[in-house]
């Protein structure tokens, strides 16, 4: 099976290194030619943190590549992983892939919140654009090398429409013999906006705070203003028809209990004093109050508060 993972940042890493180790064709898009390079003649270190575990992928068993060399396959249909940041998803990388895709590529988005799947099956008609939620935990340590942080499970769909084809399952089962826990969903709409949901509350409140994922539930103070947003979206969910919302509180803190050591990436963002995701996590829930007359003046504190961050 053809893979093209396009991204050299933690999960573009960690993806590409289990694809290869089960056997995949896999081609790694990365933003610099000097990753490429050092990826082609090093291979990919992935730590485990397991006993006997990490390994390290050969150069010979993939094709790493800077993102102008992004092209169409003379003939074989491909997945490709698109595994950049939302914010780092510009018009200039669109028309990449516009060139470089070909009928019969599936599209596979790990982006966090909301707007970029209807904004790429507008960018490439003809073309399946799927959305895909992983719990993978992932930390780039070096242009070659990845730690995996956290085991997960990555589901992956098409909102609005059912996938029972073949090619899903194959997909699934190829990073399953690597190790990976992936599954296609028809349920995938209502798991989008549950992760919203989560990451709407742990992420901007990390970033702010400067602590990792378990650090939310030192103090009731925390607590207490994860609650407020919580509870925040659940509202806006309800005006927007969004049904289950209020189940999910416990889902919020279990994940901040199972990635307790964990810091979010949007605290590593602030932290490098990068652009962050919050437009399009606490701004996504902002827009969709928007959309629907709904009020969310709590989410859209804490995407001020993110956004004025970083000088």
């Amino acid at each position: 099976m053809k893979i093209g993972v396009i991204g050299g940042g933690s999960l573009g890493l960690l993806f590409a290194a289990y694809a290869a180790k089960a056997g995949g064709e896999v081609e790694l898009y990365t933003r610099s030619g000097r990753q490429a390079d050092r990826l082609e003649a090093e291979g990919i270190e992935l730590q485990t943190g397991e006993e006997n575990s990490s390994f390290t992928v050969a150069p010979e068993r993939f094709a790493a590549r800077p993102i102008a060399g992004f092209a169409r396959p003379e003939a074989q249909d491909r997945w490709i992983l698109l595994a950049v940041k939302q914010k780092d998803l510009s018009d200039e990388l669109i028309d990449t892939l516009r060139a470089g895709i070909r009928s019969g590529d599936r599209l596979l988005c790990l982006q966090n919140g909301v707007g970029h799947l209807e904004r790429l099956d507008a960018s490439l008609p003809g073309i399946p654009v799927y959305a895909a939620l992983t719990t993978e935990g992932a930390r780039r340590l070096s242009d070659r090398s990845v730690f995996h942080a956290g085991r997960g499970v990555t589901s992956f769909g098409m909102p609005g429409r059912r996938i029972e084809g073949e090619a899903e399952k194959n997909l699934a089962r190829l990073f399953e013999k690597a190790g990976l826990s992936m599954s296609a969903s028809n349920e995938i709409e209502t798991l989008i906006y549950r992760k919203l949901a989560i990451n709407a509350v742990v992420n901007p409140l990390t970033a702010i705070w400067n602590v990792p994922n378990g650090g939310l539930l030192a103090s009731q103070e925390r607590l207490s203003l994860m609650r407020g947003v919580f509870d925040e979206i659940a509202r806006v969910y309800a005006a927007a028809g969004i049904a289950g919302a209020d189940g999910w509180w416990e889902e919020v803190l279990g994940v901040c209990r199972a990635t307790a050591a964990n810091r979010s990436s949007m605290l590593e963002d602030v932290s490098a004093g990068r652009e962050t995701e919050a437009p399009w996590i606490s701004g996504g829930v902002c827009e969709l109050a928007r959309r629907f007359g709904a009020d969310a003046p709590l989410s859209g504190m804490l995407l001020r508060l993110v956004q004025g961050m970083r000088e």
